[in-house]
């Protein structure tokens, strides 16, 4: 192998010429070169010569200024010898001290908030309209604290048809046996993603006359605020014009006989019921049906793999239902509700279609009728394809393609998927009977519907074929079981009177046609008599108080009746409306004391109890008393207001709530998907990297409040004019006079409590209930046992505020609940203080912790003012956006704390034995204060959940007023 010594010197050599480079000179530079060259070396030459010697300066200094030492060998310093007779031990490391507060890793803060409700607004989709307000326990596991809710479930099988979400009701999940029939009820099936707004499973909350966080949310996006599209022409000449010109087209619908009509209703609720496959039949044959009897055929083949799809044959129905001012378009609540009057009311109907025969304009009566019960076959016939696409994905089949359901999604308005909910309610309820012909009178003209199809004459004589069938409840039994359950739980006067009529069959459905005697307000021709609702609609208002003003008939054998026992009832407020009606209707007594004219938004007086809607805010207040019961939208009271005799009232108040969400900006709060999640996070919407043990503080369960002792002496109502507005303007017919027409008086509602605060004299206090203020349940959680994790080194005082030393002493161990961030800020004020300030006392004012009342107002307030020590506000600092809460205790410090239930606490759909005692006068006076002074407000109570979580709900909401009760 040749030696590398050549690399070596060549390297070396090459190092020595560079050395040399400054003294050897290029012979071909010129002069000024290197003269020029040569200055640039000298001035780096100095630079690099102070350099070194500052650094040699510094290096003597130092060695001047310390101190002489022996030194090693290796001139290191060595440590002094230990004294004689002492062993010598290791040195130890010195201690760090964590000088600089980590964050709060993720893991930790799981466990510091478990068990704490989190709040959320979330989309389901494109087309889906608002979003979805939902509240979870992400982090926790345990089924006894993800089960925790703010409402009850529904308590009887007859009041499912509430809502359309899937739900399961107390009776289901108690009987095994009902349990099996509803699990096999539930196979495979077709879901449409449209649902009541608000949702009526929390409607109802925990705390009586409140409801859940969902519904308080979805107030602002309620279906009774959809208002017909005012640029369109709906006229009833309108409306039969757009019918003509559809059925006249070659791409949509046929013309259809009313007998074919009805062969087909029985067809198709025959294969829904006893094929046992769900409709397990060839797409040809259904293909065939559709395309000869009901619809034309497609002008273009749109599925070229398959012509005869489902997916073609769902396409051409959608294109159909979607047609608009054809159908009716139950996204209206009142359309809803009217649905029994078409099927059952009388058909003598001003807004039926017209037709000129002769050059004479006539109505025809059932028109109506018809084209409802054609909307319902086309809607059944799309539920039963969507019904077989969902059966053959659930036995593993071809599954329909992504652009297909993406169509289907775009295509599908939501007036479609109502009608989609309707064919549900008609397949599971109704039974369709043809009677005889012989006893089918006879009907003259034909119709407008026999010119189009060439069949039509003046002098022939026909039968009204949709006179031949009757429509029948297929669980009749299950509904009037749910009619005794309502009236037992509103302590219904009647009772015994209604248990007898049902247990020997006394109460079924009735044609109100022919069973309706002439001369009611039912059978006349009146606008008044002839729908549900009036035709002048009332201004918009929040919620369900948008038709507070509306009237509805009672009378034995009305279609009202009809609609609760036939289970035809679709999702949202009507199923309330229809029990109570079916309750007056059947109840002989109650009719003839109460009258006729009804304001199911309102209350009535009867047989020594007052019986209210919960869209009146007398129910609402008066339900958080003692002995109050609610069901369905209807609470009853032992408490029988004065100034007003038996009967109807309804109650003037003013909409205009102070600090509404809803009326902030130009959408309403649930539009606002980051503001309701940002202001109700466990840690205010801040970075988790920058979350430190001391952003947080435990808020204090402590009373504040002195001993307090509140009666409700009276609920007093004002008549504001003599005979409310008619909504219509009706004149007399010759079947009625002037003193025969309804009218139900409009009154003002106050109460008047008798208050005594630590023994001293008792006052009279006035309360005007005015404002139409709404109340929510605090959603219950279960108190973390982890909170030790936010003490630390730098913050070894973690404690809860408010807490004085003499309770420290006295409970040796933290009170249970969930810390609070600093983004939340709040003031906990007594009631008893809250009092003593005049309602026009600003909120801001009241959120101030160096409040105190004005020396004008001790003179003029009924209650002395205890504003030394009650009143306590958070101090720390915040540049958080989220608004301040006005904490109103409403307990009291006598009470003993070791009676209420500990934590962790079973479902609150589970009976407890202390329920029925929830309630006092002492909460109905905090929450008429609310309705007086125009505030939401959520109603938190101890031993439910904890008061840092309310804070939080209220933050989401984007409420300002929290009621803790005891």
């Amino acid at each position: 192998m040749p030696p590398f010594s050549f690399l070596k010197s060549s390297r070396r050599n090459s190092q020595q010429m560079a050395r040399n480079d400054s003294s050897v000179q290029p012979a071909h530079d010129a002069p000024e070169k290197v003269q020029r060259r040569q200055s640039k070396r000298d001035y780096f030459r100095s630079l690099l010569r102070i350099s070194s010697e500052s650094r040699t300066n510094r290096r003597r200094s130092s060695q001047l200024a310390m101190p002489e030492q022996p030194t090693s060998p290796i001139n290191k310093p060595l440590p002094p010898p230990p004294p004689p007779g002492t062993e010598t031990e290791p040195v130890k490391a010195p201690i760090k001290l964590e000088r600089i507060m980590s964050p709060i890793a993720l893991p930790d803060l799981h466990k510091i908030f478990s068990g704490a409700p989190q709040f959320f607004a979330r989309s389901e989709g494109h087309h889906t309209g608002a979003p979805h307000p939902s509240v979870a326990f992400p982090w926790d596991t345990n089924l006894e604290i993800r089960d925790l809710s703010d409402h009850i479930q529904i308590q009887d099988e007859a009041w499912g048809c509430v809502t359309a979400w899937p739900h399961i009701t107390v009776q289901v999940s108690r009987n095994a046996e009902a349990t099996k029939i509803h699990h096999e009820k539930c196979r495979a099936h077709f879901l449409p993603r449209c649902r009541e707004r608000p949702n009526m499973l929390s409607m109802q909350g925990i705390e009586r006359g409140t409801m859940g966080y969902q519904a308080a949310l979805e107030i602002g996006v309620a279906d009774a605020l959809e208002i017909p599209n005012e640029d369109s022409d709906s006229s009833p000449e309108a409306i039969s014009e757009h019918r003509k010109k559809f059925l006249n087209g070659k791409d949509g619908l046929r013309p259809i006989t009313d007998s074919t009509l009805i062969d087909r209703l029985l067809s198709v609720s025959e294969v829904y019921h006893e094929d046992p496959l769900k409709h397990r039949r060839l797409n040809v044959q259904l293909y065939t049906e559709i395309f000869t009897q009901l619809l034309f055929p497609p002008s273009r083949v749109t599925d070229s793999d398959d012509p005869y799809s489902l997916q073609v044959q769902i396409e051409a129905l959608i294109k159909v239902l979607a047609a608009p001012m054809v159908w009716v378009d139950f996204t209206l609540v009142e359309w809803r509700i009217r649905l029994g009057q078409i099927l059952w009311g009388t058909p003598t109907d001003p807004e039926g279609d017209e037709i000129a025969i002769n050059n004479e304009v006539i109505y025809e009566p059932g028109t109506q009728k018809y084209w409802l019960l054609l909307q319902i076959l086309l809607s059944c016939e799309l539920l039963v394809r969507l019904d077989a696409i969902s059966m053959n994905i659930d036995h593993g089949l071809e599954a329909p393609k992504l652009s297909e359901i993406h169509k289907f999604d775009k295509n599908a308005t939501t007036s479609v998927r109502w009608s989609m909910l309707l064919a549900r309610a008609w397949l599971e309820n109704i039974r369709v009977e043809k009677l005889d012909h012989d006893a089918v009178p006879e009907a003259k003209p034909a119709g407008w519907l026999a010119t189009l199809t060439g069949g039509a004459h003046t002098e022939t004589i026909t039968k009204d074929e949709l006179a031949e069938v009757r429509f029948h409840g297929r669980h009749q039994a299950r509904q009037l079981s749910g009619l005794l359950h309502f009236a037992r739980k509103m302590a219904w006067p009647g009772l015994d009177e209604i248990t007898t009529k049902v247990s020997s069959d006394g109460i079924k459905i009735t044609d109100s046609i022919h069973g309706t005697p002439i001369g009611t307000p039912l059978s006349m021709s009146t606008n008044r008599s002839s729908s549900y609702f009036s035709n002048r609609r009332p201004k918009v208002r929040r919620g369900l108080s948008l038709h507070r003003n509306i009237s509805a008939i009672i009378h034995p054998a009305g279609w009202l009746s009809n609609s609760y026992i036939s289970g035809l009832i679709l999702p949202g407020e009507a199923l309330g409306h229809f029990l109570i009606s079916t309750l007056l209707e059947h109840d002989l007594s109650a009719v003839s004391r109460l009258g006729e004219e009804a304001n199911l938004y309102g209350g009535f007086i009867y047989s020594g109890r007052s019986f209210w809607s919960t869209a009146c805010i007398i129910g609402r207040v008066l339900a958080a008393k003692k002995g109050a019961t609610e069901c369905m939208g209807w609470i009853s009271s032992d408490v029988v207001p004065n100034g007003a005799s038996e009967g109807w009232v309804d109650v003037d108040v003013d909409t205009d709530i102070q600090d509404d969400p809803d009326k902030k900006g130009p959408k309403p709060r649930l539009w606002q998907k980051q503001a309701v999640e940002r202001d109700g996070d466990v840690i205010g919407g801040a970075d988790i990297s920058s979350v430190l043990p001391g952003d947080f503080v435990l808020p204090s369960d402590e009373s504040v409040q002195q001993p307090l002792s509140v009666i409700l002496e009276s609920l007093d109502l004002d008549l504001i004019d003599s005979v409310r507005d008619s909504p219509t303007e009706e004149d007399p017919t010759p079947l009625t006079d002037a003193s025969d027409m309804p009218a139900i008086r409009t009154y003002s509602a106050s109460m008047r409590f008798m208050v005594e605060i630590d023994g001293e004299k008792k006052k009279e206090v006035n309360i005007s209930l005015s404002h139409d203020v709404h109340f929510v349940t605090a959603h219950p959680c279960v108190s973390s046992p982890h909170t030790e994790i936010l003490k630390s080194p730098m913050s070894p005082s973690f404690q809860p505020l408010e807490q004085t030393p003499a309770s420290q002493a006295t409970s040796p161990e933290p009170p249970k609940g969930h810390p609070l961030h600093k983004a939340f800020t709040y003031t906990k004020i007594p009631l008893s203080s809250l009092l003593s300030l005049p309602a026009s006392t600003p909120f801001s004012s009241l959120l101030s912790s160096s409040l105190s009342p004005p020396s004008t107002s001790r003179a003029q307030s009924p209650i002395p003012s205890p504003f030394d020590q009650t009143i306590h506000s958070t101090t720390h600092t915040t540049s958080s956006t989220i608004p301040k809460v006005l904490v109103i205790d409403c307990t009291d410090q006598t009470m003993d704390l070791s009676a209420f239930p500990q934590r962790p606490m079973p479902s609150p759909h589970a009976p407890h034995p202390k329920r029925r005692g929830f309630g006092s006068d002492l909460e109905a006076l905090a929450r008429g204060v609310c309705a007086e002074r125009g505030w939401n407000a959520l109603v938190s109570r101890r031993g439910r959940g904890c008061l840092g979580c309310a804070i939080r709900e209220a933050g989401a909401l984007g409420w300002r007023v929290v009621l803790r009760v005891a």
